[in-house]
This record gives C-alpha cells, structure tokens and sequence, in this order.
C-alpha cells in the first residue's frame, strides 16, 4: 500500500465480526473498528441513542505482536509472535472454557494451545489449526458444534480427531467446515439448513465429508449456509437460501453444494450472517444475499439473489465478511460498506450502501 518506512505498517490480512473490524499490520499490530472484539476500551457511560458511533481505528493493546487474528461475534482471537492464542472482547461461552460471558479489552492467552498457525472464531465455539495441521476446537458444545466430544458444557481447547491435516477452518451459527491439505471439505455440528452440506438436516457431531469433486481453495461459514472456492475459480454454496444467499431464487436450502454463477473466475470467498462475497480475478468485487444494511454494496437494502457487481472497488486484494458488514482490501486502501451501528467501518453514519474509506496509507503511518 505503501512506499518507503510507511511500507512496514501495510495491512497484511483483515477480518471482520459482528461489530467489529480488524487489520492486522505487517509490523505485528493489529488495530480495529467497531465495539466488542476491536479492542476499544469500554467507556462505562450510558450509551444514548443520538451518541454517534466511533469512527477511529484503535490499536490492540498487547504485550507481543501477532502474526494471525480471527474476529467472531464480538470475540476476537490473535496468533502471537510465539504461537500462542490469545483472546478480546466478549465471548458468550467464556475464555478458555470457563463459563459466563467475559468482557476484556486486554488480549488474555487460552491455554492449551501451542504453535499454532491460524484461528477462527464463531458466537459461541472457536478453533485453532497448528503447524502440524491438527484441529482445536472450544466453546459451547451444541449438536456436536466442536467435533469431538466434550468433558463439559463450556469446553476448554481440546483435539479433534478423525480428520486429514487441515489447510484452513471456519465457524458459522453452530457448525463448523474444515479443508484439508489435500483440498478436500469436511463439516460437523448444527444442519437444520444443511449447511454441512452432507445430504441432510440432521445434526452431525463428529467430521462429515462433503462431496466436491473437485479440488477446494477455500472455504467460508456464514451463519447458516456455507461457500467452497474450487481449484478452477467456481464458487458452490449450500445450506440456508432464506435471503438468496446462495446465489439463485430457489430452492429455500439445499443440503449439497450447488453452483453459483458469477460473471467470472474468482480467487477469494466470504459469506456473512445471510449474504456472500467473491472477488473475481480482475480483482472485482460481487455480493448477493440479504441486503438489509447495504452489506451487498448497492443503493438500495433490496436482497439480491445473483451476484451483483460492487462499484467503487479497484484490484482487491483481501475481503472479510462481518455480520452485516464487508471490509476489502484494495490497492489503495481499506474499504467498508453495510452496517455502521458501532462503527466497525469507520463512517459517522449508521448504514454505507457504498465502499466507504476507512484507512488509507497516509492515515496509517500514524498507527506506527
């Protein structure tokens, strides 16, 4: 994004929440946007309904830099310099298994857990892959959501077993979708939609494969359906179809992938509380789904059941996701648009139909 000593403050990733936006730099800080998880410190004053929402960036404060970060439904999850996890924010299910919600600006570390490589986090599980490929999961478990089975209710971090080495993981509403070094998709946990994608809508409480034949790039967990980017650049989807989320009219779900068109190849997938995102290889952004906030980057908050071009946006180079809101990562900035009620992208106003900037390179000097 940048040229000369601003270069070591470039965003290298970005993750988005229910609230919250984060940007990981490439000197190990990460700074966020929004409420819960960004790592802004509560003010402990009344909130009014004419106060605005905040529009600066905080910086996590933390005693060591991360190399990884995860926001989840006003949880947030960082990988350290030295592979430890650690957590802020608020988690429904507790820190580290222990029950009862934990509000914390401060990153606190989760025990167990070591040379890890990369997080996801969901409302109430979350989970871990480790050098070596193995699986971690934590959290509520609820219709088998952890994979595994737990000791208690509020689990601490524990191994799945029964599972491939694994590339990457994502965590939806109670479910979660692993792939595979050798590019294949396994699933586990809620299915009332069929967002397992396993041919039913039952739950499933250890790894399930999904049927793909063909090679997975990536994977992403919306609250109730679920997105494969195959090796080609097509884009499946499947589950919950309640908001056109994946991609067609009909039908209301579907329990096996399905196809979804778009105008292009892409290279990058996300899926948000009932809307999906691809970038196409022309570095062009497409949404569809539940349009409620302007999360599908057009003028109206009509839901769109194809995908739909987002104007504004050059060469994206990254896209999160967030509950109702996307963050994307072009060549000359960081951009935001839908939902704006705690600030998560950056705007004074509630809802950005458009690409709103939050941070451009000479705002992110100052962060160094």
């Amino acid at each position: 994004m940048s040229n000369g000593n601003a270069g070591r403050y470039d965003v290298t990733a970005i993750s988005c929440g229910r609230e919250q936006t984060l940007a990981l730099l490439s000197n190990g800080k990460v700074i966020g946007w929004g409420s819960e998880g960004s790592g802004r410190v509560p003010s402990g004053e009344p909130e009014y309904c004419t106060t605005p929402a905040p529009t600066r960036a905080v910086e996590v404060i933390s005693r060591e830099t991360m190399r990884a970060v995860a926001a989840g439904y006003g949880v947030s999850l960082g990988v350290t310099s030295r592979r430890e996890v650690t957590t802020w924010g608020a988690h429904g299910a507790g820190i580290d298994g222990k029950a009862g919600a934990v509000a914390a600006a401060l990153p606190l570390p989760i025990a167990g857990l070591s040379s890890i490589r990369d997080v996801a986090a969901g409302e109430f599980q979350c989970a871990a892959i480790d050098d070596a490929g193995r699986l971690f999961t934590w959290g509520l478990d609820l219709d088998g959501a952890l994979g595994r089975t737990a000791a208690s209710f509020e689990s601490p971090a524990a191994r799945v077993d029964g599972l491939p080495a694994l590339r990457d993981v994502a965590v939806g509403m109670g479910y979660m979708i692993a792939l595979t070094q050798d590019r294949s998709v396994y699933a586990w946990g809620s299915n009332a939609a069929g967002q397992l994608g396993v041919g039913h809508l039952e739950p499933v409480d250890a790894p399930s494969r999904v049927t793909i034949p063909h090679r997975v790039n990536a994977i992403a967990a919306g609250a109730s359906h679920a997105l494969a980017l195959t090796s080609d650049g097509r884009v499946l989807a499947w589950g919950s179809n309640n908001h056109g989320q994946l991609g067609r009219e009909m039908p209301a779900y579907s329990t096996t992938p399905v196809t979804v068109e778009l105008p292009e190849r892409a290279q990058m997938i996300d899926a948000g509380m009932y809307f999906s995102a691809a970038v196409g290889n022309s570095g062009r952004v497409y949404a569809w789904g539940w349009n409620h906030h302007g999360q599908v980057g057009v003028a109206d908050e009509e839901d769109r059941r194809r995908p739909t071009l987002v104007e504004g946006l050059a060469t994206v180079r990254a896209i999160a996701v967030g509950q109702a809101h996307v963050a994307a990562l072009a060549h000359d900035g960081l951009y935001g648009w839908g939902s704006n009620a705690a600030g998560q992208i950056g705007s004074a106003a509630k809802e950005q139909h458009r690409p709103h900037l939050l941070l451009a390179t000479r705002e992110l000097r100052a962060h160094g």
